[in-house]
């Protein structure tokens, strides 16, 4: 199991960029888009095993040989100790990823009674998420 150590303090999208994409004007949401950015940015995470943004884990693999859980990332832990630490180090974010988090982010201001799942599920955001899944054996 993935545990998060250190959490993500940049994000692949910032609030003024959200902003700008969604059309969205004035400033009294700032700190819920913030927020509603690093669920997105969560969520996206979770679909594809791809990091977004640079942060710790603890991870307890299951059997031998097993793949990170999420990448790109380093072991920052001695070989042998369990659980594993690692750290990821992502890249530029693509932009199909950004695209959705920046629709998530979109959906739960228009839909406020939504949780990150439900808009997980929607087809427009599995569309955008899917070319990076990964599939773990």
């Amino acid at each position: 199991m993935l545990h998060l150590l250190i959490a993500a303090t940049d994000e692949p999208v910032d609030v003024e960029e959200a902003k700008r994409r969604l059309r969205f004007d004035g400033d009294a949401l700032d700190a819920d888009i913030r927020r509603m950015i690093s669920a997105g940015r969560e969520a996206v995470e979770q679909q594809t095993g791809y990091a977004l943004a640079e942060a710790s884990y603890s991870w307890s693999p299951v059997g031998t040989g097993a793949e990170l859980p999420i990448q790109p990332a380093i072991v920052t832990s001695e070989e042998g100790v369990r659980p594993i630490l690692i750290t990821t180090k992502p890249g530029p974010a693509p932009e199909s990823l950004r695209s959705a988090v920046i629709f998530m982010v979109g959906e739960m201001l228009r839909n406020p009674e939504l949780t990150v799942e439900q808009v997980a599920e929607n087809p427009v955001f599995q569309q955008l998420v899917f070319p990076w899944r990964r599939v773990l054996p």
